[in-house]
């Protein structure tokens, strides 16, 4: 039976060697990344396109490679659009508004809708360290993504200047706690490629991600933010994982 195992995405991050090719650490390659990151995090508003795809390992020891595609939006401080569709057909997104956070699924035609008031950076904390949410990349939205990138990241190098893709880009690889990484980054300081390598995970599955469309200055409406479920769709509770929920239970009021 296949298996199909969703990431919880959390950081950037591979590190590939070009034959015949050294890579000596860098200082730059490290300034230049956070460069990056700081051009991202100071960003008010920005638009992006990405097309994704990660390993899952089966029983097996074979890996197959499932596809997404996604459009984000974010506005800071508060608000986000998620628009994805995976490989199957299944598609649906998420949307922060500064107060709720809102699940969809067009497929299953369901949504929930969580209170969250507060900045972007802490509904993501929310999302993925208490819902237990898939949030891929989810520290490229975050304000914190140059801190986290000093903090974390060891043995940052310059690999080559690479000149085959319509946009010429410098190709950075680094290392984090659990995983290895690949970015390739323009000339505007933006991301148009990550790789990242799970080395501690069985089988050391990756997750790749390509971005495109770039946009720093995107049009933001009143009602670019406000959902609306579509005709018949079903509002369901907010699943909170079983470990969540006891720890929950077992606290008075539930705080």
């Amino acid at each position: 039976m296949i298996t199909r195992r969703l990431f919880f995405l959390m950081g950037l991050v591979s590190l590939a060697l070009p034959v015949g090719n050294a890579l000596a650490a860098d200082a730059e390659a490290k300034a230049q990344l956070l460069r990056m990151a700081q051009n991202l995090a100071n960003a008010e508003t920005f638009s992006v396109s990405i097309r994704m795809g990660y390993d899952v390992v089966q029983t097996s020891g074979q890996k197959l490679q499932f596809g997404e595609k996604r459009e984000i939006l974010v506005a800071r401080p508060n608000k986000v659009r998620v628009k994805a569709e995976q490989s199957d057909g299944d598609s649906g997104g998420l949307l922060f508004d500064g107060t709720q956070i809102t699940l969809f699924s067009k497929s299953a035609n369901v949504y929930s809708v969580t209170e969250k008031p507060g900045t972007l950076d802490a509904a993501i904390r929310y999302m993925v360290g208490e819902l237990g949410m898939r949030v891929p990349l989810a520290r490229l939205l975050q304000t914190t993504l140059a801190q986290d990138l000093e903090k974390l990241s060891s043995n940052v190098e310059y690999v080559e200047k690479n000149t085959l893709d319509m946009t010429p880009t410098d190709h950075l690889a680094g290392q984090l706690p659990d995983a290895d990484y690949q970015i390739w980054v323009a000339s505007d300081k933006l991301p148009r490629r990550i790789v990242l390598t799970y080395k501690n995970a069985p089988g050391q599955p990756q997750f790749w991600a390509e971005f495109s469309n770039w946009n720093l200055a995107p049009t933001v409406t009143d009602t670019t933010f406000v959902f609306s479920p579509p005709k018949d769709a079903e509002k369901i509770p907010t699943l909170i994982p079983a470990r969540k929920q006891e720890a929950m239970n077992k606290t008075p009021g539930g705080a």
